[in-house]
């Protein structure tokens, strides 16, 4: 819309704009609806008399600014899936788009129906197709009439480019003018509403010559804000000149042009400016040379859900009048929000953050107070924080389970939206019950409140455990440590840890000795722990735990040679002497065995169709001395949709026995040093053969150790199973998906090429590889169409006696040749299409575009395509399959349309071949290279 011409004056101008923009930030919004740099509510001010000053948001619009691209080699389509919202999801290999899908619904629910009045402003005349995709219709009707609201309600529009292949003069964007709602009840009647007399937002539609000079620009893909669970926390987009310029051009990088990115609080773009010199290129000058720009997302802490933005490429400069004062196009940038609503909470003792986000995090331990108060908070304090800003003041008010053995000293935090990220401190102190109940661990939590409504109910709280230390009453002297680990005071309480290990406990006072306080240590079994010979209490130490003191009783967990599991020992305290006579409680301990059982290593791999098998030795990772250890082997069982069931075939012997003192020698005492042992025990395993390509596929085979009353082994477990790998003779098996979403006939200048990169851009969920498209361009050597491919010869997509099958998702069930083979190519890498195993598709009736007729050959020259006279340009030799695909119409009439073949699926794993206009919508039919 050019609003120039209704201008009356300049007062006027100058009264509305100082009545509009008043508090304008001076920056454009990626939420705005601009036309070409004038905001929406401006335009119609000036354009209509009784023009509202802001359109509705009780519509929705997907995209209300759409950028194509003459030559841009992406269409894009409306997905809820997707991220950025449209799919294939952008990349910085996208060079624009040379059609996209736009959709409107209403978003509150109504009755009876609604009419929304469509009009358009062709700008740019026969240069831009524009057609209602859902539900799909030749040309934009003059309304759009709705029964119902959400995304399941949507109607689209589709507007695609068609390159005339002239240098055009710069016009204003095409707009599509969405009028004043009207709102009718059941019975057609106008009614008054939630919709009624309220201005749709408009469409506004520009259009980017290919022909030189011009400054062509990519996409960017979808970024992730930092985090740990990010992966993509940058992306690229590129650059380069439509031809050679004979000055150097300067285009300025503008990354803070949208208030969405304001202070670059969603990413940050480099370089700030991109010049691109003469000269020969490459050599002296760079202007043909791509030129990246990266932009670098940044956390803004805030939940914010998906950001889009864009980065503003400002008008060319150059002193070559071609080059000067061009506008290239902006880049959208998609930022996924990584703030994650919660707390982040540090302990006393120092260590890493802990961040609390959902239920899966562990109460927090490693805290301690003693009920006689000696400690104060020293080991009960922590610090927290939020971790995203709220909208209003979150409090944080605490409670205990631990009854009259602490304090809270801070009951309640507070966190605004100015301080949330500071952190402040929790504290807790002892305090004396007058009963010696034990050593108990007691939990502090806290309730949220707040009017945020996401802190207020959603919010995961997490909880602390602390461990509070009885030395009160009569208990003089007390053994203490922190909450997370055992207490060692009971016999079900052990200290534990594996053979080597360590643990440690302090003893502790109710008051300060008068002199030191020597505590005599005993291990009941020194083969198992030892302990110092005493410990000693004194005025700088009964009421601490710290590492380096001499209250602290450090246990040794001793390694030994022998597989004895674990085995319990008990730390004998004494009555202690100098300022303090009290005998302490004893404390209990375990040490767990860091000996296998068995050793366990093969050597080889059973294959289909030969006399290839695994050998596996086992030996004993200690010794037997009263009774030989018999192991039974078996193939593990598995369901008939897991991918190695049936692939263990026979073992031989599948029983072992380990005469008596079989211990395998110090120096072969491990996994891969057990195959040199002289007391090691052997056995076979072969593969079955199946008639599918499945790979090489993983089996494994379980031990089950009998029944004996040796001194060691009648209380071993059972090794682990083991892993053996069933080699394929099948050849190479690839996969096959058809895409879920269809496409027009002209895959944009890349021909089929394009297709192949909507394959790799519509993989279905779990399915990996690398995709091309199951589709030809031609049948004659037509130069003029670009990236040929022909069956059986150049850049064709199948391969020799391979296995295809198809995939509609990552299950082996869905996704194998034993399950969904489709067809085994031949020597000369062909199928037939009318006699497969299944169909490409579980839908029925869909439509693939292919390039072929059902015997594999290409499509050839139909009376349905235009001749010569009807489209007049010389250089389409071949006209059929959308001229490779690569136009929907003729390039010097719009209204002629191109013809392509497709396969319809029959069922029964058969398909027959038509040809279709290249504006319909089919699927694609995508192989795994």
């Amino acid at each position: 819309m050019n609003f120039y011409q209704y201008i009356r004056s300049l007062p006027l101008v100058l009264f509305l704009s100082l009545f509009l923009f008043q508090n304008c930030s001076g920056q454009v919004s990626a939420g705005d609806t601009f036309l070409f740099g004038l905001s929406e509510q401006f335009d119609k001010l000036f354009g209509k008399e009784a023009a509202t000053i802001s359109c509705s948001t009780d519509v929705v619009i997907t995209a209300k600014k759409i950028d194509l691209v003459e030559d841009g080699n992406v269409s894009a389509s409306f997905s809820t899936t997707e991220d950025s919202g449209i799919t294939p999801s952008p990349t910085e290999n996208d060079w624009g788009y040379s059609s996209f899908e736009t959709c409107i619904y209403p978003n509150s629910p109504f009755s009876g129906s609604l009419e929304i009045p469509v009009s358009l402003s062709a700008t740019y005349g026969t240069r831009i197709n524009s057609e209602q995709s859902i539900p799909a219709l030749p040309a934009i009707p003059a309304k759009l009439t709705f029964t119902g609201n959400g995304v399941t309600a949507k109607q689209c529009l589709r507007f695609t480019s068609v390159n005339d292949n002239d240098r055009n003069v710069v016009v204003d964007p095409m707009t599509v003018d969405l009028g004043k709602m009207v709102q009718k009840d059941g019975d057609g009647k106008a009614t008054s509403g939630t919709y009624s007399g309220k201005d749709a937002c408009d469409i506004s539609i520009s259009l980017e010559d290919d022909e030189a000079p011009g400054v062509r620009v990519s996409n960017i893909r979808v970024m992730e804000e930092p985090g740990p669970l990010a992966n993509t926390t940058y992306g690229t987009f590129k650059v380069k000149l439509r031809s050679a310029p004979s000055a150097n051009v300067t285009i300025p990088i503008n990354d803070v042009y949208d208030a969405v990115n304001v202070g670059n609080r969603e990413g940050t773009a480099n370089p700030k400016t991109l010049t691109f010199t003469t000269g020969t290129c490459p050599a002296t000058g760079n202007w043909c040379a791509e030129q990246t720009v990266r932009v670098d997302s940044v956390d803004d802490l805030e939940l914010d859900g998906l950001k889009s933005y864009t980065i503003e490429l400002g008008k060319t400069t150059s002193t070559d009048s071609e080059y000067n004062g061009i506008k290239p196009r902006n880049v959208v940038v998609y930022n996924l929000d990584q703030s994650v609503p919660g707390f982040s909470v540090l302990k006393f003792s120092g260590g890493s953050t802990i961040n609390s986000a959902s239920a899966n995090i562990p109460t927090i331990t490693g805290f301690a107070t003693d009920e006689n108060n000696q400690f104060g908070d020293k080991y009960a304090n922590f610090q927290i924080r939020l971790r995203s800003k709220p909208t209003n003041n979150v409090t944080l008010n605490f409670t205990s389970n631990c009854g009259n053995k602490c304090t809270i000293q801070t009951p309640s935090l507070v966190f605004t939206p100015s301080d949330w990220n500071t952190y402040q401190t929790f504290r807790a102190i002892g305090k004396t019950d007058s009963a010696n109940a034990g050593n108990q661990d007691y939990t502090v939590s806290f309730t949220v409140s707040s009017s945020d409504s996401t802190y207020s109910t959603t919010v995961y709280k997490p909880s602390v455990t602390i461990r509070s230390c009885d030395n009160d009453g009569t208990n003089l002297i007390q053994p203490c440590n922190y909450s997370g680990s055992p207490d060692g005071t009971t016999t079900n309480t052990r200290l534990s840890a594996a053979e080597g290990g360590s643990t440690q406990i302090w003893l502790i006072t109710q008051s300060s000795p008068t002199s030191p306080v020597t505590v005599g240590l005993t291990s009941s079994d020194t083969t198992e722990g030892t302990v110092p010979a005493s410990v000693t209490i004194d005025s700088s130490n009964y009421h601490g735990m710290e590492t380096g003191a001499t209250n602290r009783i450090g246990l040794t967990h001793v390694d030994d040679a022998l597989v004895d599991l674990t085995q319990n020992w008990t730390v004998t305290t004494a009555t202690s002497t100098g300022g303090l006579a009290y005998d302490p409680i004893d404390i209990y301990a375990a040490t767990t065995d860091d000996e296998k059982a068995f050793y366990i290593t093969h050597t080889g791999s059973p294959k289909e169709g030969t006399a290839n098998v695994a050998t596996v030795h086992v030996c004993l990772g200690g010794n037997n001395p009263d009774e030989p250890v018999v192991l039974n082997i078996s193939c593990k069982t598995y369901t008939s949709t897991e991918a190695a069931y049936n692939e263990c075939d026979t073992i031989s012997p599948s029983q072992i026995t380990f005469p008596i003192n079989s211990e395998v020698e110090p120096i072969n005492a491990s996994d891969s040093g057990c195959a040199a042992s002289a007391k090691k025990q052997s056995f076979t395993v072969s593969g079955k053969d199946d008639l599918f390509a499945d790979e090489n596929q993983p089996f494994d085979i379980r031990f089950t150790m009998a029944a004996n009353t040796d001194t060691n082994y009648s209380v071993a477990t059972n090794p682990s199973d083991h892993s053996i790998t069933n080699e394929d003779d099948e050849p190479v098996g690839k996969k096959i998906f058809t895409t879920s979403n269809s496409y027009k006939g002209e895959m944009g200048s890349d021909g089929v090429f394009g297709a192949d990169l909507t394959c790799n851009n519509n993989k279905p969920p779990g399915v990996s590889g690398t995709y091309k498209a199951l589709i030809i361009s031609n049948s004659v050597g037509d130069t003029s169409i670009a990236n040929h491919r022909v069956p059986n010869g150049i850049n064709w997509v199948l391969s020799p006696n391979y296995h295809y099958y198809r995939c509609i998702g990552s299950g082996y069930n869905v996704c194998s040749d034993e399950y969904t083979r489709l067809f085994v190519t031949d020597g000369s890498a062909s199928f037939n299409p009318t006699s497969m195993s299944r169909d490409f598709s579980t839908t029925a009736s869909d439509e693939f575009w292919t390039g072929m007729k059902s015997d594999l050959t290409p499509a050839t020259q139909t009376a349905l395509n235009p001749d010569a006279t009807a489209c007049n340009d010389a250089s389409l030799v071949y006209r059929q399959n959308c001229h490779g695909f690569n136009y929907e119409t003729c390039t010097t009439n719009a209204a002629t349309y191109f013809y392509g073949e497709i396969w319809v699926r029959n069922g029964n794993g058969s398909v027959s071949n038509a040809s279709r206009r290249c504006d319909l919508f089919k699927k694609l039919i995508c192989v795994e290279q």
